[in-house]
């Protein structure tokens, strides 16, 4: 088998032969003639297999100049015997090599002479030829382009050249003179498949994509096969807008090649993406499962067109047919069902989930759809805190912690085990407030998985419930532990950070400063700003008297709010407020009543206290978020018009704040909804 081989096999030591084969290669490289193509020289030379001269024996040696100067002559069709017309010189080698410089430059004028004196001379090298050509074109001198090749066509007319020239026509903007030089073209080897391919490919190169389609069109009658071309004509109709029939020849592709699903969906994601066409695809598509419902490859299709135009619920339908027609027990409609959260259209993601169950419940994606269940469901309550009513987001909660439930007790030894303790104790936590139950699934959790990443969250989880219970003591414990033994993940910090508000609760600031000093060090933990936050808090609200009076109040106030004693801590800020009322703390002190007042479900109160920052304290960091708070609470309490103010207000006076994009997402609702 022959071995493509560097010059370098050459003797190093043979000089001449060295020049001899180096000139000959600059030399093919403008003489090659059309029959060779593209191919470069050298590549052709490289392909053929030269033992080392020292290798050969004496008689052979002798010849070895001859041989190898006749063979790659023959090889790259290049006459031995030397002729004017064909063989530049030395000067017509750089004088060719100056015109490309000039060209390489952007100075295609002073080119030009260089090309036509070239030319002249060899008007059989296609080298010259070509870029002569080019320079005619980029100067937009079509007719002598146009004679160029003209002279070629008298002497050997091809299908090559006619569709050449009918390119140059149609820049030139003679389009019927075109479209006849194309036709002609293709009357010169209407029997060759390799005509209607030339053609089309210089129609497509100037984006004529009609008369390339019939071309094509033309060229399936012509060859007498129906299904020829159809890649090609597929990409032309989607190219020239006529969608529906694009479909059309992706389907029959499609019935063809089932395998080709991939390329499809790819030729069809640039118009998919721009909008074009979705609604054209989808109808040929529709018509074509009702007639062939058992093609799973037309159905996917169907599917992937459907979450493209956001319609989930028709694409259900179809990945549960195609679960069903290929026996896939549930793997289809459980990809489906990860792809459709992702999107967030939670409601068909647990659709997809609970149809695993009803069907599939002994398969193996079944106990992994269960435990995604509780998941969907709960990431959906959450979702529709600002959209939904309360009573549907509880439903929505009830349903998740049952999906984790069930999935524990069915499922004691899966490996989601420990994720779904996790899901279930944080779910006690933050929605039920069921410390117990919370503190159940915990225990279980860091005890019998201490090994897993989720053991690590559960200690963490396990030390806020003993600061929601007020067991500070014993939240230092678990979260000093913590710090120890998860040294290498993000909860490190985590524990760290709770342990500097665990003193900051207590008045010990100087340590609260010490450990949030340390975090806030390390910019790359997830807590850092948590932490500089509390520095900043540490650093300006001190005083002003010895005793931190204001500080520790507002510390204590942080605490009840946390372990949600939302009248307590109301007390202590009012209390705050009254004897330290130009106090640094007192703007985040209101900001803070209109949290706790909004927890408590008193609306009217916390408008008040979100209104009353920006009023006293139109400074602080606090002020743009308690405008926009207050304009959410007037546009969900019916009155539009002082909501848009409030958010106008915003715009207005905080113009670099982060909720600027929400604020005219807001406004524009609202102008919406007013007409």
């Amino acid at each position: 088998m022959p071995v493509a081989a560097p010059l370098g096999l050459f003797n190093p030591g043979n000089v001449r032969l060295g020049r001899v084969v180096g000139w000959y290669s600059s030399l093919f490289a403008l003489l090659r003639p059309p029959t060779i193509g593209d191919l470069p020289p050298t590549r052709l030379l490289r392909s053929v297999v030269i033992p080392p001269v020292s290798s050969w024996p004496g008689s052979v040696r002798a010849m070895r100049l001859v041989t190898i100067v006749l063979g790659v002559s023959l090889l790259l069709g290049v006459p031995t015997a030397p002729t004017h017309a064909q063989q530049p010189d030395s000067t017509q080698l750089k004088k060719f090599q100056r015109a490309n410089g000039f060209l390489r430059a952007d100075q295609p004028e002073r080119a030009l002479p260089l090309l036509e004196d070239l030319y002249t001379d060899a008007p059989q090298n296609t080298a010259f030829y070509r870029k002569l050509k080019q320079t005619y074109e980029s100067i937009k001198r079509y007719d002598d382009a146009l004679q160029l090749v003209d002279d070629r066509i008298d002497s050997a007319p091809t299908v090559s050249l006619l569709a050449e020239k009918a390119r140059l026509l149609y820049q030139k903007g003679e389009v019927d003179a075109a479209n006849d030089t194309w036709d002609r073209a293709v009357a010169l080897a209407p029997s060759r498949p390799q005509t209607y391919r030339t053609v089309y490919n210089v129609l497509a190169e100037v984006r004529h994509f009609r008369k390339a389609i019939a071309v094509l069109r033309e060229g399936r009658d012509a060859l007498n096969r129906p299904g020829a071309f159809r890649t090609e004509l597929a990409q032309l109709y989607g190219l020239d807008g006529q969608f529906e029939a694009a479909m059309q020849e992706y389907v029959a592709l499609l019935s063809e090649a089932p395998g080709r699903l991939n390329y499809v969906r790819n030729q069809l994601q640039t118009f998919v993406e721009q909008g074009q066409g979705l609604e054209a695809s989808i109808q040929v598509l529709q018509q074509t499962v009702q007639e062939t419902p058992l093609n799973e490859a037309y159905r996917e299709l169907l599917a992937w067109l459907y979450t493209e135009r956001d319609d989930y619920a028709a694409a259900f339908d179809e990945y549960r047919a195609l679960d069903r027609l290929g026996e896939r027990q549930g793997q289809i409609l459980f990809r489906f069902a990860q792809q459709a959260a992702d999107a967030q259209r939670y409601g068909v993601a647990t659709r997809a989930c609970e149809a695993i169950q009803e069907q599939h419940p002994a398969s193996t994606v079944a106990p992994k759809a269960q435990k995604l269940l509780g998941d969907f469901y709960r990431r959906w309550a959450r979702q529709g805190a600002d959209s939904t009513s309360t009573a549907e987001d509880s439903a929505r909660y009830a349903r998740a912690r049952a999906a984790y439930k069930s999935f524990l007790q069915n499922n004691p030894q899966h490996s989601d085990h420990p994720e779904a303790l996790l899901r279930l104790g944080t779910l006690e936590i933050d929605v039920y407030r069921a410390l117990d139950q919370a503190q159940e699934a915990l225990d279980q959790l860091v005890s019998n998985y201490s090994d897993t990443e989720a053991a690590d969250e559960g200690q963490y989880h396990r030390g806020r419930i003993a600061v929601l219970r007020d067991s500070l003591d014993r939240a230092r414990l678990l979260f000093s532990r913590l710090a120890a033994s998860a040294q290498s993940s993000d909860f490190a910090d985590l524990a760290q950070y709770e342990l500097a508000l665990l003193h900051f609760y207590r008045g010990q600031f100087d340590a609260a400063m010490a450990r949030a000093t340390s975090i806030s060090e390390n910019p790359s933990a997830d807590v850092a700003n948590d932490a500089i936050e509390l520095k900043t808090l540490l650093q300006e609200a001190r005083g002003p008297d010895s005793s931190d009076t204001a500080l520790r109040t507002f510390a204590r106030a942080r605490l009840s709010q946390r372990q949600r004693a939302h009248g307590p801590a109301l007390s202590m800020l009012d209390t705050l407020l009254q004897q330290h009322p130009r106090h640094p703390l007192a703007d985040d002190a209101r900001f803070r009543q209109g949290d706790l007042h909004l927890a408590r479900g008193d609306t009217a109160a916390a408008l008040t206290a979100f209104r009353a920052v920006p009023e006293r304290h139109p400074r602080s960091p606090y002020a743009d978020r308690s405008l926009f708070r207050a304009a959410a609470l007037l546009e969900a309490s019916g009155r539009p018009g002082a909501a848009a103010q409030a958010f106008r207000r915003l715009l207005t006076e905080y113009p670099a704040s982060l909720l600027t994009g929400d604020a005219r997402g807001r406004l524009r609702t609202l102008r919406h909804s007013q007409g």
